[in-house]
């Protein structure tokens, strides 16, 4: 009986071994993940633009509206001011610009961008100040973003000034609440005007 048994058992063992292919090779890694984030804690005003720097770079809705402060956090809602000369010429598309149509804009942006084309934003920093919860950063900006909608009526690239106003929330995170842009030159399309267009 128990030989019957263990004979009974040797010949499943053999079965099984019998359908794999190679039972005693390791199988292929899986493919890392494309959903991986090069976001970094915003432990600082820098950090801030660093990462809203990656997140266009990586065209990454989500990491590029985390740069702004979360109203579940903070009793502040965010806000845009754009170039007046541009809120002139565009009567009501920055009336109560909120984090959602923030979104809204780099959604559409991403869209008509091809993957091979380039996003790129570059800071340069012309003044700030700092409190132990408060930041006010002036950049001067440079904004490319080869889009395939490209003519002289839509801007490809955008350069100007935007003062920044960011909190540090009670996690130490730090988030822009406030973001005034302006033109530095009138030949030149701003920030405003992208989002503009794509809003």
């Amino acid at each position: 009986m128990k030989r019957g048994i263990r004979l009974a058992a040797c010949l499943s063992i053999l079965a099984a071994l019998l359908a794999c292919e190679s039972p005693f090779t390791t199988r292929e890694p899986e493919s890392p993940s494309n959903n991986t984030s090069s976001l970094i804690n915003p432990t600082t005003p820098e950090l801030v633009f660093v990462n809203l720097q990656i997140a266009l770079s990586e065209r990454n809705v989500e990491n590029y509206v985390q740069s702004f402060v979360d109203s579940t956090r903070s009793q502040r809602r965010f806000q845009f001011m754009p170039d007046q000369g541009v809120a002139a010429s565009q009567p009501g598309t920055f009336l109560n610009w909120s984090l959602e149509e923030e979104r809204r804009y780099v959604q559409q942006m991403f869209q008509a961008t091809p993957a091979d084309s380039t996003i790129r934003l570059s800071f340069e920093t012309d003044n700030r100040s700092e409190t132990a919860t408060t930041a006010t950063v002036t950049q001067n900006y440079t904004l490319i973003v080869r889009h395939r909608l490209q003519s002289p009526s839509v801007p490809a690239e955008a350069t100007g000034q935007a003062t920044f106003f960011l909190e540090r929330d009670e996690t130490g995170d730090w988030a822009i609440y406030r973001w005034e842009d302006f033109k530095t030159n009138t030949d030149d399309f701003s920030w405003s005007e992208i989002k503009a267009f794509f809003q």
